[in-house]
């Protein structure tokens, strides 16, 4: 019984981390930014543009279309389609060099849990579902804190805080997107999940009914 508690534990972890990951992946798309965004109330309306002769940055107009081209370069970078960040505006730089440290961290978050689903995934329903459940369930009660708290685990260069007045990066996240990318990986999960358990569920029974015992 240990050691079959053992293997669920370990199954379900991994599940989870693969589950998470590839959900993360879907919900990288454009679909989902442009979704948000309309859920939010609208993408952010300005963006900092960098000037030519001095190099500090203005306030410009910003459309949908814009963000969304930069979160599509963005995406392609932290899950690896891409090599190298979104750079140039034509002017400069649009984004801060503790943004592009910040992002790159990302990337390499990413990449290593995209590398440990790989090895870890096998199997497991119920048991993770569960524990995104609880994560979920505490995401909306208290997402503020819970979001410090995995940026203070897995960043803890501390280069993730940024001023509202002058980041691009910011505006192209908001508190929306990462409230909706939450509640949508999560909801995603558990319920793929309980259709996994569903499966094997029924699966079970139908060998167990088949089942002839040797004489």
């Amino acid at each position: 019984m240990t050691l079959h508690r053992v293997e669920v534990a370990v199954f379900a972890i991994a599940l989870t981390v693969f589950g998470l990951v590839a959900l993360a992946l879907v919900w990288s798309g454009d679909w989902a930014y442009a979704a948000l965004a309309n859920l939010g109330g609208g993408p952010t309306r300005t963006i900092l543009v960098p000037r030519v002769l001095d190099g500090s940055r203005v306030e410009s107009p910003a459309d949908l279309a814009l963000w969304l081209g930069w979160h599509h370069a963005w995406a392609a970078y932290v899950t690896g389609l891409s090599s190298t960040p979104p750079i140039s505006w034509g002017t400069g730089p649009l984004f801060t060099a503790d943004e592009y440290a910040h992002m790159a961290d990302v990337r390499a978050v990413f990449r290593g849990a995209e590398i440990a689903a790989v090895l870890l995934v096998r199997a497991g329903a119920l048991v993770a579902a569960g524990i995104v459940a609880v994560i979920g369930v505490a995401a909306a009660l208290a997402f503020d804190p819970l979001f410090l708290l995995f940026h203070d685990v897995f960043f803890p260069q501390g280069n993730f805080l940024f001023d509202p007045a002058t980041s691009n990066l910011l505006r192209l996240y908001p508190e929306w997107y990462w409230q909706g990318i939450t509640a949508g990986v999560a909801v995603s999960f558990i319920a793929l999940a309980l259709l996994a358990a569903l499966i094997s569920h029924g699966m079970l029974r139908r060998r167990s009914n088949t089942y002839t015992r040797a004489a």
